[in-house]
C-alpha cells in the first residue's frame, strides 16, 4: 500500500488495486492477439467484467459472442479468445464446429478449480461447487467436471443439501469458485458436518483474491471514507465492497472516477482506494487524481 498527500486529505492505496495476476495474463494474451491477427477477433462474453475495459478492447476490434445465443455469426477464420473466466466443453465444441479458432487465456487457478471437480467426480464423490451458479467461471468447472455436480451459494443452501442427502453412502467432496471469500467456505463446511469422516475439501479460492479483500479490509479500518473501483457486475468487487462495508466505514463502488461526488468528501481526513480483479491501473490512477482535484475545491 501507499500514501498520497493531496492536501488536507491523506489517500492511501491498497498494493493490490488493479489486474489480478490472471486478469493480467488474459487481457495481455487478447491484446497480443488482437495486433498479431487479421481476422475477425472475438471473445466469449466480455473478456473481463470491467465495462471500460471492455469499451476500450471493442475499439481495438474485439466482439463479444454468447455461446448460447441463438444466432451466431460465421466463426470460420475467426478467432475467439475464451476469457480468465474458462468456457464449458459444450460450448467450446460449439464454437469449434463453426470454425472458430479458440486461443485459450483461462486463469490457471480457474483451470486447478476445474480440474478439482473433474477428479473428485471420476474417484467417486458427490461434488458441490461453492459459488454462483451464474457466474461464467462456475458454469466452467461444472461444464467441465464431466458428470453431475451441484452448485450451492452458502451454507444455508449447503445445510439444506446435507438434511435431504443424509443417505448418501459415498464420499462427498467440493469444490470453490476462486474468488468466494475463505469465510464463507469455512462456514460451508461446517454446515456439512454430517459428512465430516468423508468430506474432502479442495480450497480452490485464488490467494491473490484473499489477499486483495483482507488488505482492503485493513486500510477501511483506518479511512474515513473507502472507494472501490470496478465493475458493478463483477463478483469479487462486489465482495471487496462488502467487506469494507462491514468494517463501518463508508463505503463507494464506482466505475467511473467521475461518479465521486464532493458531498462524499465531507468530513473525511483520510480515504482508500482499492480496486478488483478486473480493474486496470489506469483507473485507479484516475480515481486518486479525481479526490485530488475534488480536495483542493473543498
Amino acid at each position: 500500500m501507499h500514501y498520497i498527500g493531496a492536501m488536507s486529505l491523506e489517500i492511501e492505496v491498497t498494493t493490490d488495486a488493479s489486474f489480478c495476476p490472471g486478469v493480467d495474463r488474459a487481457f495481455r494474451i487478447t491484446e497480443k492477439t488482437l495486433f498479431g491477427d487479421r481476422s475477425r477477433c472475438y471473445s466469449v462474453g466480455p473478456l473481463i467484467h470491467n465495462p471500460e475495459v471492455v469499451r476500450r478492447l471493442t475499439m481495438l476490434g474485439l466482439g463479444v459472442l454468447d455461446p448460447d445465443g441463438e444466432e451466431l455469426p460465421d466463426l470460420r477464420e475467426a478467432t475467439v479468445v475464451v476469457r480468465s473466466h474458462g468456457i464449458d466443453t459444450a460450448s467450446q465444441e460449439k464454437l469449434e464446429s463453426l470454425g472458430a479458432r479458440l486461443v485459450d487465456a483461462t486463469c490457471p487457478t480457474v483451470e486447478r478449480a476445474q480440474a478439482a471437480a473433474r477428479e473428485l467426480l471420476e474417484s467417486g464423490h458427490s461434488v458441490l461447487v461453492l459459488g454462483s451458479a451464474r457466474h461464467p467461471e462456475v458454469r466452467s468447472i461444472v461444464g467441465r467436471a464431466g458428470g453431475e455436480v451441484t452448485v450451492l451459494q452458502d451454507a444455508a443452501e449447503a445445510a439444506r443439501w446435507a438434511a435431504s442427502h443424509a443417505d448418501i453412502p459415498g464420499p462427498v467432496g467440493i469444490v470453490c469458485q476462486t474468488t468466494v471469500p475463505r469465510d464463507r467456505l469455512e462456514q460451508v463446511i461446517e454446515a456439512l458436518a454430517p459428512f465430516s469422516g468423508r468430506l474432502t475439501v479442495r480450497d480452490t479460492i485464488c490467494e491473490s483474491v484473499s489477499r486483495r479483500r483482507e488488505e482492503a479490509r485493513e486500510v477501511a479500518g483506518r479511512v474515513d471514507v473507502m472507494f472501490v473501483v470496478g465493475g458493478r457486475d463483477s463478483s469479487n468487487t462486489a465482495e471487496l465492497a462488502r467487506t469494507c462495508e462491514g468494517v463501518g466505514v463508508a463505503t463507494y463502488l464506482i466505475e467511473d472516477p467521475e461518479e465521486i461526488r464532493p458531498e462524499w468528501l465531507e468530513g473525511a481526513r483520510r480515504a482508500g482506494v482499492t480496486g478488483g480483479a478486473s480493474t486496470p491501473d489506469w483507473l485507479i490512477r484516475e480515481t486518486v487524481e479525481r479526490l485530488e482535484d475534488l480536495d483542493r475545491t473543498r
